[in-house]
């Protein structure tokens, strides 16, 4: 299900709102304290409410119940509205694709103005853990994906990790130490380059994405590697994961 709240502001004008599409339920029109407000309804494709002039900001809430599919494990929304919204999914979901480009949350929503964009999140997305040992180093590469991973192995010589994945384009997360294997990196799949999105690196990490359409061999290639030390650091390595945002519309994915 999806909750939707529309802010209002204040005007001297009559306005009208477009609901977004889908299955309409437990419309409610309130101030910000939730007294009931006056409103219309103009019968269309989307519904259109009619708020009349006010002082105060108004709130149009109300549920969506069939916009959201699951197809293959992921939860998908082909969404469409033009005014500024942000998103809110699951507590328990970090990390969100649109237009299969990943965005990690950090605890917070996403904006965007004119949305036109398919929306797809993972709940309970399976993690696993592989171990490489270097010397007496220890390093830990996680893999967050619906696909299936085997033989997944590290090669210093060629500065590489490669794995197969059984795979129905699904998304491959790789969360990589950067004291392993540095980037930036070439994802090759089935020997073909493969579009990636390196969208996150902190001082000791780099999260890598890519979606491999069907199954096959997965290389990932850096620019160096344990034992090799880079140079310097670039500056600006840290990246900020939480924005302030103010917005337009509110949704809430449940």
């Amino acid at each position: 299900n999806v909750h939707v709240v529309h802010i209002v502001q204040r005007s001297r004008s009559t306005q009208q709102v477009d609901v977004i599409n889908g299955t309409l339920s437990n419309l409610a029109v309130t101030d910000e304290d939730g007294n009931e407000k006056q409103y219309a309804t103009v019968l269309k494709q989307p519904l259109g409410i009619t708020i009349f002039p006010t002082g105060e900001d108004v709130l149009i809430e109300y549920d969506l119940e069939d916009v959201l599919v699951l197809k293959e494990g992921k939860w998908t929304w082909d969404f469409s509205y033009g005014t500024p919204t942000i998103f809110h999914p699951p507590e328990n979901v970090d990390l969100i694709f649109t237009n299969d480009r990943p965005i990690y949350l950090g605890g917070k929503g996403i904006r965007c103005s004119g949305c036109y964009m398919v929306l797809e999140y993972i709940i309970d997305e399976p993690i696993t853990l592989k171990n490489v040992d270097w010397g007496n180093q220890k390093f830990t590469v996680v893999i967050r994906t619906l696909a299936e991973v085997d033989s997944f192995f590290f090669d210093q010589s060629t500065k590489r990790i490669f794995f197969v994945v059984t795979s129905n384009n699904d998304p491959v997360t790789l969360i990589i130490p950067l004291d392993l294997l540095w980037g930036p990196y070439d994802v090759y799949f089935n020997e073909l380059p493969i579009l990636k999105h390196e969208f996150l690196t902190n001082e000791t990490h780099a999260w890598l994405n890519f979606r491999p359409d069907t199954s096959g061999r997965v290389d990932v290639i850096g620019t160096t590697v344990v034992p090799e030390f880079p140079l310097f650091i670039p500056l600006g390595l840290g990246i900020a994961l939480i924005l302030g945002i103010q917005l337009k519309n509110r949704l809430i994915l449940r």
